[in-house]
């Protein structure tokens, strides 16, 4: 976008579709999936907000008393941006009903939209209807473009058709590039999560609309608030933050003027002022405000509403108070590795967890029962689980406190099958062991192949001992699974048999655990 770096509140979009589509990429839960009505929920609160916030900068644009050819020309420009903003908007909401109907008569809501997972690929990504989703690229494209030839500006605004090439997040990503701009917004994404991805793609039209605006208002002097009518603001990172997380914004006055130095306070405690450049040729004071968010008062969505009170002390002005209200969102964490769909017994199961709108995992912890096993931390956000029981509860902590409990059912280490070898070679033991070979070595193979991948540091089975009995004779006792054939005269007929074999592995805890070898017996001829 035009106009600097971006502001706080362009971060907070940006971070929410980032944790919009990467929720996306998880097997995420129905829980999951409502959250998405609620992060559509606040990104149309702001659509909202935008539209009145756009609407007064144009009227303070066009309500400028200068003739001057340049500032008639911002004028025009303010409407011309005005008129194709409000057109774009408004064909996104079309698109959005679209979504929610899909092929049928009436519009999803509730329940239904959240839980369809058809309607976005029926309507955006159908190669028999493929009208709908062209049109809905080629719209952003047009828009972008007719705003740049009408700003003119020496940093254009950026497109809006992204795909995962142009975001940092996903541009190393297997899954997702090589994927066009529909498929990596609306391929495998719920009917919820596609509409509150065109409610973000409107915060970014009113976004560009509004950073026009604010270059052509500099050039008209426009102004949006009365001297005399000023309020306190905080621009926030998010009005909507997860318990256990930090809540960051800036308390500033709109329409500071120039050569005031403010006292600013929250909740009676005064807050350190920073020169903020709003990108515009010009610094503004703002309070730096900055605390640790939690709730426990969530509603049935797992939101709690809350506030904090400030105030704005100016030279010869009564003091300005306001109560800023925000949203905690309770945290919910999402195991999104595959390996945590099975856990086994006594072996190290390493897991990944997330939390929806968490980016700092530090505090992110897991605890396990005592007689259930134990769990330790290997990173921020990765875990190590080693189950002893049937059923392992993992309790997750953030910042000391808990948030739910994740319950596994564990299984058991699988028993190897016996695998006979000379040399590097397989024997086949329908056929025999050929007359003359000097040793055989018995092998553990692990034919659960989810174990074997999964379980990298727990699958290296080997043979600590066996009983080696030729023609039904008496047992003989090797401590390994080499077996030296030539110390025992064997001719051509003679069987052999191989039973109690001890097979163990090294554990991911350190430990050196026994193997149920039951499968490992084997008896052969010499052929």
């Amino acid at each position: 976008m035009a106009g600097g770096k971006e502001t706080p509140r362009q971060k907070m979009i940006g971070m929410m579709y980032l944790v919009l589509t990467a929720l996306l990429a998880l097997n995420v839960s129905s829980a999951i999936l409502e959250k998405f009505a609620i992060v559509n929920t606040t990104l149309e609160d702001l659509v909202k907000e935008d539209k009145t916030k756009n609407e007064t900068k144009l009227k303070g644009i066009l309500d400028a008393k200068s003739t001057e050819a340049k500032v008639t020309s911002a004028k025009e420009k303010a409407q011309k941006v005005r008129d194709l903003s409000k057109a774009m908007v408004d064909y996104l909401g079309e698109v959005k009903v679209k979504i929610a109907t899909g092929s049928g008569k009436k519009a999803l809501e509730g329940e239904e939209l959240v839980q369809n997972t058809v309607n976005p690929e029926e309507v955006m990504l159908d190669s028999r209807k493929p009208e709908v989703g062209q049109q809905y690229e080629k719209k952003l494209k047009e828009y972008v473009k007719s705003l740049n030839d009408i700003m003119q500006l020496k940093k254009p605004f950026g497109k809006l058709n992204k795909k995962a090439e142009d975001f940092d997040e996903f541009k190393n990503d297997a899954h997702q590039t090589g994927k066009d701009f529909l498929q990596f917004s609306f391929e495998g994404t719920p009917s919820m999560a596609a509409v509150a991805i065109l409610s973000q793609m409107q915060t970014e039209v009113l976004e560009y609309e509004s950073a026009a605006l604010d270059t052509l208002n500099a050039i008209a002097e426009g102004v949006s608030y009365k001297v005399d009518q000023l309020v306190p603001m905080v621009q926030a990172e998010s009005n909507s933050v997860v318990a256990g997380s930090t809540y960051e914004g800036n308390l500033f006055v709109a329409g500071a003027a120039s050569g005031a130095l403010p006292e600013m306070f929250k909740d009676g405690r005064p807050l350190p002022l920073e020169d903020v450049d709003m990108g515009l040729g010009f610094k503004v004071k703002m309070g730096k405000v900055k605390f640790p968010v939690g709730a426990s008062n969530y509603d049935a969505n797992g939101v709690a509403k809350m506030t904090y009170k400030v105030k704005i002390n100016l030279p010869g002005r009564a003091p300005l108070e306001k109560n800023i209200e925000y949203k905690v969102i309770r945290p919910v964490a999402v195991f999104g590795s595959a390996a945590a769909a099975t856990l086994y017994r006594d072996c190290g199961t390493e897991v990944n967890v997330n939390i929806q709108g968490l980016t700092d995992l530090s505090g992110l912890d897991l605890n396990v029962p005592a007689d259930q096993g134990k769990a330790f931390k290997i990173a921020p956000g990765k875990f190590a689980i080693l189950p002893t029981r049937g059923q392992c509860n993992v309790n997750v902590l953030l910042n000391g406190q808990s948030i739910g409990v994740q319950k596994f059912e564990t299984q058991d280490v699988p028993p190897p099958v016996a695998r006979l070898l000379v040399g590097p070679n397989a024997v086949d033991i329908a056929k025999g062991i050929p007359t003359g070979t000097a040793a055989i070595r018995i092998e553990p193979e692990i034919l659960d192949q989810i174990f074997a991948k999964n379980n990298l540091k727990d699958n290296k089975y080997y043979v600590s001992g066996l009983i080696l009995q030729i023609n039904g004779g008496s047992p003989i006792t090797i401590k390994s699974g080499s077996i030296p054939l030539s110390q025992y005269n064997l001719r051509k007929g003679d069987n052999i048999s191989i039973s109690q074999v001890q097979v163990q592995r090294p554990a991911y805890d350190g430990t050196t655990k026994q193997v149920n070898s039951s499968k490992m017996n084997v008896s052969c001829r010499i052929n």
